[in-house]
């Protein structure tokens, strides 16, 4: 399964970068890295059959992406999304984390194409995978799954000259096959700034 997911996660990533490469030459892009926080679905749930306490809101929070833009407005875009919410195992006073990362494949709409603002609207699928370590009785434990990841934003960016300023609201929805997974659906905002050209 584990093997499967990373031939389809390159695949993807090959296609898409292919399909890209024409429009980059003809139109502008755009490089950012933001932070901010995920706010959890659903901070209660079951996992490993028991029942776990989440953080609501996650730490450590990045993305970092890269945009390849028309001159219609349109854009299409790779970013990579981390974020992390903290729990407490039932029989154990240590905490365990829980780990998303999601590797987004997207379009957006950009509203306005003159001046510093420029308001948007995105979406996108991709790949996600979650990590769940925690420490219970002495013993480390550690689980791992794949999902399918949709994403919709809605935004807006500053671009003065080559420099642009970000904010942004975005919601992450896994796939979650079994009702004992962790589901690391999620709403939050995210800010940020970039380089475009």
């Amino acid at each position: 399964m584990r093997l499967f997911c990373s031939r389809t996660a390159a695949t993807i990533v090959f296609s898409s970068a292919l399909c890209m490469l024409p429009g980059t030459a003809a139109a502008g892009g755009a490089f950012f890295i933001k932070g901010g926080a995920m706010r959890l679905q659903d901070d209660g749930q079951v996992i490993d059959t028991l029942p776990r306490n989440l953080d609501d809101t996650s730490n450590k929070t990045i993305g970092v992406g890269w945009e390849a833009r028309k001159k219609n407005g349109l854009a299409f875009s790779i970013e990579y999304l981390d974020y992390r919410n903290e729990f407490t195992p039932p029989t154990s006073p240590s905490s365990g984390e829980a780990r998303t990362r999601v590797l987004q494949f997207g379009a957006k709409k950009y509203f306005i194409d003159s001046g510093v603002f420029h308001p948007y609207l995105g979406a996108g699928v991709g790949p996600g995978r979650t990590n769940i370590n925690y420490t219970s009785g002495g013993i480390s434990f550690t689980e791992e799954d794949f999902a399918i990841v949709l994403h919709a934003a809605l935004g807006m960016e500053l671009r003065f000259d080559n420099l642009s300023f970000m904010l942004e609201a975005k919601h992450i929805y896994f796939d979650v096959s079994s009702g004992d997974q962790y589901d690391p659906t999620a709403t939050g905002v995210l800010a940020g700034m970039g380089f475009n050209w």
